[in-house]
């Protein structure tokens, strides 16, 4: 996780990999109190892209990171620019990502702890199961492939297949 600025190169560090860079945290740096951290990941570092769903923009993190004892905590918010395509017209179209989650894990003196696993799988876990552009959307003709949102298409059993008789 590259910081933004000086404060946050002091208790982060990014560090390249086969993978790409992963986002790591010294343990002892983070003070009593906590610290907010914040950074942009690309997505392609995390490997989160999937059929249908591409993140056009870095991810925008921002953690607030606390420890007490053996136990560190980071309160995560996500944020991205997504293109999706709708699985009913084929449409593309651009959404806000925003997740935001809890991680609770057990450290060490000295530890340095990877957030990025947990990071992808919050992620994956958010995809929607059914990516469509609106509620509403006719999708497309079943016979001659027109997107029945931006018009009507010419065939003899046309519109969408909740509007054709039964065979």
């Amino acid at each position: 996780m590259a910081g933004r600025d000086k404060l946050d190169k002091t208790y982060i560090v990014r560090v390249s990999s086969c993978w790409g860079e992963d986002m790591k945290i010294y343990v002892d740096k983070i003070p009593e109190d906590g610290i907010e951290l914040t950074d942009e990941i690309k997505p392609e570092a995390l490997l989160v892209d999937s059929e249908g769903i591409i993140f056009i923009k870095p991810i925008n993190v921002k953690a607030n990171v606390s420890k007490s004892g053996t136990e560190m905590f980071a309160d995560i918010s996500l944020e991205a620019l997504v293109e999706y395509t709708c699985g009913k017209c084929l449409s593309k179209f651009e959404d806000v990502f925003k997740k935001r989650f809890n991680v609770m894990q057990e450290v060490k003196p000295a530890e340095i702890v990877d957030l990025d696993d947990e990071i992808r799988q919050e992620i994956v876990l958010d995809y929607p199961m059914k990516i469509v552009c609106k509620a509403e959307c006719k999708g497309l003709c079943p016979n001659c492939g027109q997107n029945l949102n931006t018009g009507e298409c010419d065939c003899e059993h046309g519109g969408p297949i909740e509007n054709r008789p039964l065979h």
